[in-house]
C-alpha cells in the first residue's frame, strides 16, 4: 500500500485587490512549506483558469515530456504549458501577485475561487467555475453510475 500524500483538497474563495494580489489558502500554503516546494503557475490554451502546483509536478510532466516524440502534439503541448509556466513567489502575508496576462485570461475580476485537484489547485472566476462544474455533472449524469467507479473499485452493488 503506497503512502499516503499529502493533496490540495476543498475550495475557498477569496478577494482579489486592485494590485491583482490574493491571498493562498493556509491549507494550501502549508502543503507547498512541508513540501519545500515553489509555486507555480501556468495556464492551458483550452481552459479558462490558472493552475498551481509545486516543482515536483512540473518536474513529472516534463519527464512525460522527455518520453514523447520532441514534435507530436503532446509533447509540444506541454513545452507550451513550460513556456507559460511562472515561480510565483509568497509574500509574509501569505499573498501572491498575478500577471495581468493570467487575470484577463481567467476573467478575474473582484473574487477569485480555490478549487483542490490533489497534486494541483485550480484559480477560477467563481461563476466560471461553477459553471463549468455543472457541465460536468450533467455529463457524468448522462453517461450513467458506471463511469463514477474508481479503477480496482469492487462493485458491491451485484452481490
Amino acid at each position: 500500500m503506497e503512502a499516503a500524500v499529502d493533496l490540495f483538497l476543498s475550495t475557498f474563495e477569496t478577494k482579489i485587490d486592485k494590485k491583482g494580489r490574493i491571498s493562498i489558502p493556509a491549507r494550501y500554503r502549508s502543503l507547498l512549506e512541508k513540501s519545500k516546494e515553489d509555486l507555480i503557475l501556468f495556464t492551458t490554451p483550452e481552459t479558462s483558469h490558472i493552475q498551481g502546483c509545486g516543482n515536483n509536478y512540473i518536474n513529472r510532466l516534463w519527464e512525460t515530456n522527455l518520453e514523447l516524440d520532441q514534435i507530436s502534439n503532446e509533447a509540444l503541448y506541454i513545452q507550451d504549458i513550460m513556456s507559460d509556466s511562472v515561480h510565483v513567489k509568497i509574500d509574509p502575508d501569505g499573498r501572491i501577485l498575478l500577471s495581468n496576462k493570467h487575470i484577463e485570461m481567467a476573467r478575474l475580476s473582484e473574487s477569485v475561487l480555490f478549487a483542490g485537484r490533489g497534486e494541483t489547485f485550480q484559480i477560477w472566476n467563481p461563476e466560471r467555475f461553477i459553471e463549468k462544474k455543472e457541465e460536468r455533472a450533467k455529463k457524468i449524469i448522462l453517461s450513467g453510475p458506471q463511469s463514477l467507479m474508481l479503477k480496482n473499485q469492487k462493485n458491491y452493488s451485484n452481490e
